[in-house]
């Protein structure tokens, strides 16, 4: 019996000490996943928020959605455009380049759309609508002088007024009261009788490309010189 008694209990002691290092072996193979896996996980997260310098913008670089449009063949199209470059070098032009209300027209569809228009661009070129639009009362531009009212009443007789009083787009443009504002402007009216003005508005690079934003702050906050630079690059 005693002998028996010392085998059984080597037999447990040796069982216990066996089963504590399984324990221990799994204890630490699991750590030692945890510990991996976390410090991979910690990686790619780091990865997915790092940034290229390619990514940052420069100071003074073009926004995405400008840099797109210097790489367009809209954009492109101008850089040999004789009356885009005569409305940079426009005196009128550069007079109101920094007014946001003629920024407003141009972002206008019916502003771009009567501009092409050949009927409208002859009867800006009549010195009765000139002084009509000059007779604009900024208190309330929705009501005509009297002065205006014997322009508009002269005006009947002229053919390119008669062909446009009845045309929608003619209508929301002279109700449009940023339009009747800029109209009391000598420099936006003489912008808008000036020939290069509304050849370059006929133009459909032109036509899309101040249609975008973009491309309006562009070229009413840089400098011809700016302007021409990017063309030339591109």
């Amino acid at each position: 019996m005693s002998a028996f008694r010392k085998w059984r209990f080597a037999i447990l002691i040796g069982s216990g000490l066996v089963a504590a290092g399984v324990l221990v072996y799994f204890s630490n193979a699991h750590v030692g996943t945890e510990k991996t896996q976390g410090a991979i996980g910690k990686r790619d997260v780091y990865r997915d928020g790092q940034v290229n310098s390619s990514d940052v913008a420069t100071p003074g670089a073009a926004p995405v959605a400008m840099a797109a449009i210097l790489q367009s063949s809209d954009f492109k199209s101008l850089a040999n455009n004789e009356a885009f470059q005569a409305l940079l070098n426009d005196e009128s032009f550069k007079s109101l380049r920094k007014d946001d209300l003629f920024a407003q027209l141009l972002s206008d569809v019916s502003f771009r759309e009567m501009v092409k228009n050949d009927a409208f661009a002859n009867l800006l070129k009549s010195d009765l609508f000139q002084r009509a639009l000059a007779a604009m009362k900024q208190q309330d531009l929705k009501k005509k002088t009297a002065a205006q009212d014997v322009y508009f009443k002269a005006l009947e007789q002229d053919a390119n007024y008669q062909q446009l009083r009845a045309d929608k787009t003619f209508q929301d443009l002279m109700s449009n009261q940023v339009f009747l504002r800029m109209a009391r402007d000598s420099s936006f009216r003489g912008l808008l009788a000036s020939a290069h003005f509304n050849q370059l508005m006929k133009e459909e690079a032109f036509s899309h490309l101040v249609s975008q934003a973009s491309f309006r702050q562009e070229l009413l906050n840089r400098s011809a010189a700016e302007l021409h630079a990017e063309m030339i690059n591109r």
